[in-house]
């Protein structure tokens, strides 16, 4: 399945980043990447985003697994409908990057982040991060796109094309008992 291999590439590559930011750099150390634009800087976070839930892994590291558990059962099922193969790969694209910071929230205790924007104060964030975003927004293009449904079937060209009679027109439709 595509979907899981994309996911499995994410956890791959997110962590190889990890890897090597955290065995290259000491904690706080930065350097700038791209001029103006993008920094490294290494920081770990105990808590879920932007810190929150400091001192409560355990109960965020349930709620993420069960999280998990869903978008894999998600992918499974938007994989077998017709036309929903984009819609399984926003969610792979979530669920790898999930992982991949419950593999340090495991493994670590806490997440390594590293990648910072130096023209903005904003929350230092890693490649996880980063694919959980795209995932998402890719997610919410597809569902208000209209043309993915999450539990039905698609509208067919047909069904979206139908034409609806103008409220200001003197023309109104005949009805039969039988059609009410």
């Amino acid at each position: 399945m595509l979907p899981f291999i994309i996911a499995a590439l994410v956890i791959i590559l997110d962590q190889l980043s990890k890897y090597l930011i955290s065995t290259n750099m000491q904690t706080s150390d930065s350097f700038n990447l791209v001029p103006h634009i993008l920094n490294i800087t290494y920081i770990t976070n105990p808590g879920a985003s932007f810190g929150i839930l400091k001192g409560h892994r355990w109960i965020f590291m349930i709620l993420s697994s069960v999280a998990l558990v869903l978008m894999a059962a998600a992918i499974v099922y938007f994989s077998k409908k017709k036309n929903h193969k984009l819609l399984a790969i926003a969610i792979a694209l979530m669920l790898g990057g999930g992982f991949g910071n419950m593999i340090d929230r495991f493994f670590r205790g806490e997440v390594v982040d590293f990648f910072e924007f130096a023209f903005v104060k904003f929350a230092i964030f890693n490649v996880a991060d980063s694919f959980i975003c795209i995932g998402s927004v890719l997610f919410c293009i597809c569902i208000f796109s209209g043309k993915y449904s999450l539990f039905g079937n698609t509208k067919s060209k047909e069904e979206a094309n139908v034409e609806i009679p103008d409220e200001s027109s003197e023309e109104t439709p005949e009805y039969k008992s039988e059609d009410v």
